[in-house]
C-alpha cells in the first residue's frame, strides 16, 4: 500500500485520472514522488511521467488540455512540461532500460528501487544541485547497499560507477535555499545525513538500518532540512 500522506489530495487524484488514461498507459510515475509514495519519507509535491518509447507530444498535450485543462508550459521532441491544477507535471521520453519490473500499487504504475536509485544517481552526477536528491539517496540507502544502486545505474546508463560514487560526496553545488519536508520525524540533520552517505561509498556493499518513524506534535509542522 502506498504512502498517500506524502502528497496532497489534488496530487492523488490527478495521479489517478492520469494512470487511467488510455493514452498514457505507455508511462510510468518515476522521482521524487514515486519513492516518497513507496517508503513515506517525505512530501512531494510533482508527477514525473517516463515512458521507455517515443510519443506523440503534440497529440498528448492537446488531449490533457481537452481533459484536464493542462497548462503547457514547454513542449518539445518526447517533452512535455505542464501544470495541471496547480501540480507540475512532466511527462518524458527517458529511453533508458529499466532494470526491475513496474510495480503495479494502488493503481499507479511505479518504477522499482532500483531503478530510481540508478536515475537519481544520474541527476546528482549530472548536476549536483538539488538537495532532494541527496536527501532521497540518503533514505534509499536503507532499503539496498548502494552497490544495488551503482550496479543499476551502470546497466541502465552505461555509467561510471566510480564517478557516480564520487558525485554522491560532493556537495559544493547544492542549492541553499531549496526546503525538503520529511516525515515522522525522519532524520533531518544534513551532516548525519552526509556521513552516512560518505559510508556508503567507502563501503557500498553495506545496508543500513531502516529508521524508525518518530512520534512528533501533530501540530508542529517538520521543519525542512536545509543545506
Amino acid at each position: 500500500m502506498l504512502h498517500k500522506d506524502t502528497v496532497i489530495n489534488e496530487l492523488w487524484d490527478l495521479l489517478q485520472k492520469l494512470m487511467q488514461d488510455e493514452k498514457l498507459k505507455d508511462f510510468i510515475l518515476v522521482g521524487g514522488t514515486a519513492l516518497s509514495l513507496q517508503i513515506g519519507h517525505r512530501i512531494s509535491v510533482d508527477i514525473d511521467l517516463f515512458s521507455t518509447k517515443d510519443f506523440d507530444y503534440k497529440s498528448i498535450s492537446q488531449h490533457l488540455k481537452q481533459k484536464l485543462n493542462a497548462n503547457v508550459k514547454e513542449m518539445f521532441n518526447n517533452t512535455i512540461l505542464m501544470d495541471i491544477n496547480q501540480v507540475k507535471v512532466d511527462i518524458i521520453a527517458h529511453k533508458y532500460p529499466l532494470q526491475k519490473e513496474i510495480l503495479h500499487i494502488d493503481n499507479v504504475r511505479l518504477a522499482s528501487l532500483e531503478d530510481i536509485g540508478a536515475m537519481k544517481l544520474h541527476a546528482i552526477f549530472q548536476s549536483g544541485t538539488r538537495i532532494k536528491d541527496f536527501v532521497d539517496m540518503y533514505f534509499l540507502l536503507e532499503h539496498n547497499p548502494l552497490q544495488t544502486y551503482l550496479d543499476a545505474y551502470k546497466n541502465k546508463y552505461n555509467g561510471n560507477t566510480a564517478l557516480a560514487s564520487y558525485a554522491l560526496t560532493f556537495y559544493e553545488n547544492i542549492y541553499r535555499d531549496f526546503d525538503v519536508t520529511l516525515m515522522h520525524g525522519k532524520e533531518s540533520n544534513w551532516e548525519r545525513m552526509k556521513e552516512r552517505l560518505e559510508k556508503a561509498v567507502d563501503n557500498p556493499s553495506f545496508k543500513f538500518d531502516l529508521e524508525p518513524d518518530k512520534k512528533i506534535d501533530q501540530h508542529v509542522r517538520k521543519r525542512g532540512i536545509r543545506r
